[in-house]
């Protein structure tokens, strides 16, 4: 098992799958180890092409073992890859439980597994760490939409996992009064930020683009949830809109695989992109915030990106029906609850959602790690 053979105590496990989590754990994981803890990273490989890269960006250690590589060995990009995948996740744990147990608990500290967010790998490391028969924190925890069917099946996940862990590290008062509201077991911190503050301040004002931005100012779009990107009946009137913008302001436009794979199977909205806008690879991470900062606005249906530009005070629009996220919504954020005409209006003077979020001192990352040395399971 790669990387299991560190001297130092590794009572606590992380539990990660996209780059999404890695992201938002990176501040985490780096405290850890400015704590002298190396802790066991296990990775169920649900974008396994994109994580690798990611880490070393980030200056994160190598995963200690692969739960499972995709599917395939590439990132999971349609539906019906995730059973497969899910299955071999569960039997990797299965095959090695003796093992990671022992390394967990072998000096008598409090272990400890991490997961973090809405993915389907924080329920599975979520029952990972029940297997293990060690106690699991979930990080991010107590967001909710209202609709377990928007986002599906993110909502559904969040809801789960508040089933399966003991500890509730919840971003802020809202996500507290959900926790409380649901009486879920086990105890609940309020971090009071999301650990994505962090993650945006390790990215240096020195940090260039790695691609040539246009001469004129210039807007973002980045999408990829399936719930917009698989029904042409919304996703193509949104890149029609978004043509037509581009013809007064370019746009680069980020190329998720699971994006750009629907975009290519369809002629009509791949004839949408051009020189005005314009298709760009999916950007490292300290790279995308470069660009960002430099964008004019983002459109974007992730809530990762909500929270990045309600941080850096980026106008945004998040073309979603409902969002687990208010960070932001009385500032640089609109939520267009799958309104176009929304959209439209926000396209037509971002400026006006150019709001600088408050930034304070506090390091939600810091708040985590503190409350698991309370615990004794680090050194403070």
């Amino acid at each position: 098992m790669a990387g299991c053979e560190r001297p130092a105590a590794r009572v606590i496990a992380i539990v990660y799958g996209t780059t999404g989590e890695l992201i938002k754990l990176a501040p985490v994981i780096l405290e850890l180890e400015r704590r002298g803890h190396h802790p066991l990273l296990l990775c169920t490989g649900q974008q396994v092409q994109q994580l690798p890269a990611c880490a070393d960006e980030l200056g994160l250690p190598e995963v200690s073992l692969w739960l499972a590589r995709g599917s395939g060995g590439h990132d999971l990009e349609r539906k019906r890859e995730i059973p497969g995948w899910a299955t071999r996740v569960a039997a990797s744990v299965a095959r090695n439980r003796t093992r990671l147990r022992r390394q967990l608990t072998s000096d008598g500290r409090s272990p400890f597994v991490l997961v973090h967010g809405d993915t389907l790998t924080t329920v599975l490391g979520a029952l990972a760490g029940r297997a293990l028969g060690v106690p699991v924190g979930h990080i991010e925890a107590g967001m909710r939409s209202g609709d377990w069917r928007n986002p599906f099946p993110e909502e559904l996940n969040r809801r789960i996992a508040a089933r399966l862990v003991e500890l509730h590290f919840a971003p802020g008062p809202r996500a507290v009064a959900n926790l409380r509201r649901e009486a879920v077991r086990g105890e609940i911190i309020d971090t009071g930020q999301n650990t994505i503050r962090d993650a945006v301040a390790l990215v240096g004002e020195s940090v260039a683009p790695s691609i040539v931005v246009p001469d004129e100012p210039f807007g973002l779009v980045s999408l990829h949830r399936f719930e917009l990107i698989e029904r042409e009946a919304q996703f193509r009137p949104l890149l029609e809109l978004l043509h037509a913008h581009s013809r007064r302001q370019p746009l680069l436009f980020v190329d998720h695989s699971t994006t750009a794979s629907v975009i290519d199977r369809s002629p009509a909205l791949s004839a949408l992109f051009d020189d005005r806008l314009r298709r760009i690879p999916r950007q490292p991470y300290l790279q995308f915030i470069a660009l960002l900062r430099r964008a004019s606005f983002l459109v974007s249906d992730s809530g990762g990106s909500q929270e990045e530009c309600a941080f850096l005070g980026i106008p945004c629009v998040i073309h979603r029906a409902v969002s687990e996220h208010d960070t932001g919504l009385d500032g640089s954020v609109l939520l267009s609850h799958l309104d176009l005409a929304v959209v439209r209006g926000f396209l037509d003077d971002p400026d006006r959602w150019r709001i600088p979020f408050g930034q304070t001192q506090s390091r939600p990352s810091e708040r985590i790690v503190d409350e698991l040395a309370r615990r004794g399971a680090v050194s403070r």
